[in-house]
């Protein structure tokens, strides 16, 4: 098994080396039909950066992906607003209408933070496009147009012919974050729902209570013989891998964010450190490969109204 794995990551490398510049934007292949755009070029590099000034900056790339089947095509995520480049959204459109081969787009969005639907505009005018959008995410404030609009619920599925899409809500991020898994491919589409592996950002007590809920709901699904996921293979593309510390992040980075908070509960067994830039997130809540980026003040507010 693990040579089968090895050698499933060597190919995921080679595959991915085919990359393509444009404009401000990167584009790679993950594997036959399935593509991930990144906002970054060599005048705005991924990450830490030199500018024109020669100061150190910091690109915050926010990641889209493109899924292809043989009938339609499912772009998750629309990134960050790039107004540092004029032709963002021409590039955009250019690179999605390329390698979606002309065929139907569906576009949707693991959540609804402003990084993840920032190039909405360079999208929201064409008619030919449907919007597949998570329902608990949105259960009031919908930015997309509404008679090309489907809401889904939690366990939906989508086949673009081929390759079948099936979604699961993690909330505690969000209230709807959202996960897109590709049926037969060990593959998920997570957003910020767990982190990047530098730390899920948890804004409050009622936060975590639901990630506690949703974490456990994700350890069930891929525990689940039913689902077909084979645990060993199992790769998650995160909303920013700029931020990925060890590559690949699988299934053991789920079972380690499921002890994690586990220990929260029970009041030790875990590391601290500050979250330095932030004042609202004061505490790395660290277990193994897992990190939860959070207050001290939520979490004896959780500590209190919760357990």
């Amino acid at each position: 098994m693990r040579n089968l794995f090895i050698g499933f990551l060597l190919l995921t490398m080679s595959i991915s080396a085919q990359n393509i510049v444009r404009g401000p934007y990167n584009l790679d292949v993950i594997s036959d039909g399935i593509y991930r755009i990144q906002d970054y070029n060599d005048v705005r590099g991924r990450g830490n950066y030199t500018n024109a000034q020669g100061q150190i900056a910091y690109n915050n790339c926010s990641d889209i992906f493109l899924i292809v089947g043989r009938e339609k095509a499912l772009m998750i995520d629309l990134s960050n607003d790039v107004r540092w480049a004029d032709n963002a959204a021409e590039s955009l459109r250019s690179l999605i209408k390329e390698y979606s081969a002309g065929l139907e787009l569906i576009i949707t969005v693991t959540h609804s933070h402003s990084d993840h639907l920032g190039m909405l505009y360079a999208f929201v005018d064409d008619t030919a496009i449907q919007y597949w959008i998570p329902h608990d995410e949105f259960p009031e404030w919908v930015p997309f147009p509404n008679v090309r609009t489907k809401m889904f619920k939690d366990n939906a599925s989508l086949d673009l012919g081929g390759v079948v899409i099936k979604t699961l809500k993690v909330e505690g991020h969000t209230p709807g974050s959202t996960l897109f898994f590709v049926e037969g491919k060990d593959i998920v589409f997570t957003g910020d729902a767990i982190g990047s592996g530098g730390g899920v950002w948890i804004f409050s007590a009622e936060g975590f209570a639901q990630y506690n809920q949703g974490v456990n709901k994700l350890v069930e699904y891929i525990n689940n013989p039913a689902n077909g996921i084979n645990k060993d293979n199992l790769i998650l593309y995160t909303g920013h891998t700029l931020q990925v510390q060890n590559w690949p992040l699988g299934a053991q980075y789920i079972y380690d964010m499921q002890e994690l908070i586990k220990r929260i509960n029970a009041g030790s067994g875990y590391e601290t450190a500050p979250m330095s830039g932030n004042l609202r997130l004061d505490t790395n809540y660290k277990y193994g490969s897992a990190t939860i980026t959070w207050s001290s003040e939520a979490k004896n507010d959780y500590l209190e109204s919760y357990l």
